[in-house]
């Protein structure tokens, strides 16, 4: 799964909105520990097809739940089900979304009450985007939008069994197209990103709670013990 990500290098992040969308010069403070429920960028296009930058909750909420306090939130969709799972099917349709990133974190489990966080970037450090679904806002509640997830990697794999679906700037544009879109592109445009473009650095327990948002969290640690293949759930 995804359930945590950074975006640690905002002024790396706006050069590449503005080379990869044309989006106009964005402000936004680091984070270095987003959490679900918190409300990040996400990159939509307007009904002038224009790519956007719209603060979204991180929590899926189908457009046919109407309480102001769902039950059901999902912050990932698995890519290989995200055409048939009736809570997705028609936003993938109608309202995909990227959502940028230049780093995200998976806990390998060293024991049954141990778990050690990685911090998994692409090797330059560049910024990329991660594939996503939302639902605009309603009178009751923001819009709100789920993370794709497709198998790892052979480098993720090593710590978890999902990792997020990753898109260089020509499959985010693919992925931005108005209209409807078939299960066999959503799975050609969701292909783990190649593992030798990544590293997986162990970082500082502090990642751990969301309470903490700083750039400590990204301290690389001196020990591990040698990641292993686990069979972990999304």
């Amino acid at each position: 799964m995804c359930g945590r990500y950074r975006i640690k290098d905002t002024d790396l992040l706006t050069a590449h909105l503005r080379r990869t969308f044309g989006i106009p010069d964005w402000v936004m403070a680091p984070r270095y520990n987003i959490a679900p429920s918190q409300s990040l960028p996400v990159i939509s296009r307007n009904v002038a097809g224009e790519a956007v930058v719209t603060p979204m909750r991180w929590g899926f909420v189908p457009f046919w739940e109407k309480s102001p306090k769902p039950k059901v939130a999902p912050i990932n969709a698995q890519s290989e089900k995200v055409a048939t799972n009736g809570l997705f099917r028609s936003a993938l349709q109608r309202h995909r979304c990227v959502v940028p990133a230049d780093g995200f974190y998976e806990w390998l489990r060293l024991n049954e009450s141990t778990k050690a966080p990685f911090d998994i970037h692409l090797r330059d450090g560049r910024p990329f985007f991660m594939a996503g679904v939302f639902e605009p806002a309603t009178e009751s509640r923001p819009a709100t939008y789920a993370i794709l997830t497709t198998a790892a990697n052979t480098l993720v794999a090593r710590i978890h069994s999902r990792m997020p679906a990753i898109l260089d700037e020509a499959e985010a544009h693919r992925w931005l197209t108005p209209g409807p879109i078939a299960a066999e592109e959503v799975a050609t445009l969701t292909e783990p990103h190649p593992a030798e473009d990544m590293a997986a650095v162990p970082v500082s327990p502090l990642v751990n709670s969301p309470r903490h948002d700083l750039p400590e969290c990204l301290a690389p640690m001196d020990f591990v013990p040698p990641p292993v293949q686990h069979e972990l759930f999304d």
